[in-house]
């Protein structure tokens, strides 16, 4: 065979491949499998990311970028007469709520928790759950979920789920490891009743509140697993249950949906005046990783923040915005056979749209005041998944963390928070 021979088949092995790494969104799973195996404990005098010399611990701070951040310093100082609210807004890495949970019991360490805060129904809806709290009911519901379209009709919540009673009596179990004194209950739709509320089997003496999207029920002691049963006028749509306890402190809210883009929490109509409802004085934004995979568009992802900036400032005035870049993670470089509709999947490499999709979150809050973690940076930076995925801190998915490294990233927030809030009280 002479050389054109041999030219020609190997333009024909190529043509018969489609490269689809441009495309490739198999990362966007509805349900990330996370590595449970290494555990250990919350400790306030000690920090597990002080072992990997990668980790940029010296650069670990807020930057500021004129941002006002006097309200913080002022509501946290004052945690001991009024609640304190945090919602930490994110995608699958904050659905988890390693990571946050960290930092929540963190900020349960040194200052007073005034309870879990937002919990919501995800595994009932079809996905997982963080693991310090159950939902579960004898009830049937269809649900909703942020990214499964079509959507099954009825309004999605701000939180990213919706469950619909398929009867008008319904009931729930809640248990949490921190006990409540109070719990509401975030819907939409007809009137809602609660006609029966039991502590593990004892029936419990209980008072209500309305507002304009919850019914809040005022149990007469602490608790930790209770029974709640229901009935409705019409159909109602639930999003989610506020844990609270009845001493003041701090509230440490976290909304993840796994897979969510600035985009998607743009769709939820009346997202920012939802979210309003928890009163948070700081709402910290950990979103972008998923901008990155696909087709990624720099003037596409600053619109999209834009308009999810706007709206959460327009209905929350009071509270102080963080936004957090995402750290480096890999992917998969994918293809398939031409005509074949099955996907093939070769080597990981690192994703290069993280690194433009930091430089777009940076650039906004320079350009509008608004304060950056820059967890890619301090996560290591460029290079830095492979020391990662080298010590056990990245899951086999490459995108996702182990225990471990989420518990590691909690860490480092918590302190990034903490010690820019020192400084700055100092200079007041």
């Amino acid at each position: 065979m002479n050389k054109y021979g041999v030219i020609l088949i190997l333009m024909a092995l190529a043509a018969s491949f489609v490269a689809l790494a441009d495309d490739d969104d198999a990362e966007l799973r509805e349900n990330p499998e996370f590595e449970m195996a290494d555990t250990f404990a919350i400790n306030a005098a000690e920090r597990h990311y002080r072992d990997y010399s990668f980790i940029k611990a010296a650069d670990n701070r807020i930057i500021m970028n004129g941002a006002d951040w006097s309200a913080v310093v002022a509501g946290l100082a004052n945690t001991e007469e009024e609640v304190f609210s945090i919602l930490h807004i994110g995608d699958s890495h904050v659905q988890a709520d390693f990571a946050t949970g960290c930092v929540r019991d963190l900020f349960g360490e040194d200052y007073i928790s005034a309870g879990r805060g937002l919990i919501v129904p995800l595994r009932l809806a079809g996905t997982n759950q963080p693991v310090d709290y159950t939902i579960s009911s004898k009830s049937k519901f269809v649900s909703n979920k942020l990214l499964k379209y079509p959507l099954n009709g009825g309004p999605m919540g701000f939180t990213g789920i919706a469950l619909t009673p398929q009867t008008r009596a319904f009931d729930f179990n809640i248990k949490a490891r921190e006990p409540y004194e109070k719990i509401r209950i975030y819907y939409s739709g007809g009137a809602m009743f609660v006609d029966r509320v039991t502590d593990v089997s004892e029936p419990l003496v209980f008072a209500l509140q309305s507002g304009e999207n919850y019914l809040e029920i005022n149990l007469p002691m602490p608790c930790s697993d209770v029974s709640l049963s229901l009935h409705s006028l019409g159909s109602v749509d639930i999003y989610g249950f506020e844990l609270v306890s009845d001493i003041v402190g701090v509230l440490y809210h976290a909304i993840g949906n796994n897979g969510a883009t600035f985009d998607n929490y743009n769709s939820i109509n009346g997202f920012g005046k939802a979210v309003s409802t928890l009163n948070p004085s700081l709402i910290i934004v950990s979103i972008g990783t998923n901008e990155a995979f696909g087709l990624f568009n720099r003037e596409n992802m600053y619109r999209s923040i834009s308009t999810f900036v706007d709206d959460v400032r327009r209905h929350n005035p009071g509270a102080t915005l963080l936004l957090v870049t995402p750290a480096e993670c890999q992917r998969r470089r994918s293809y398939r056979r031409r005509g074949s509709r099955r996907r093939r999947y070769g080597a990981y490499r690192v994703n290069d749209n993280i690194a433009l999709a930091r430089d777009v979150i940076l650039d906004f809050g320079r350009k509008n005041n608004i304060a950056v973690y820059d967890w890619y940076d301090v996560a290591g930076g460029a290079g830095s998944s492979e020391k990662w995925i080298a010590d056990g801190l990245l899951s086999k998915d490459r995108v996702h963390y182990t225990r471990k490294g989420y518990e590691v990233q909690g860490e480092l927030l918590y302190d990034a928070l903490n010690n820019t809030l020192n400084a700055l009280s100092q200079t007041r």
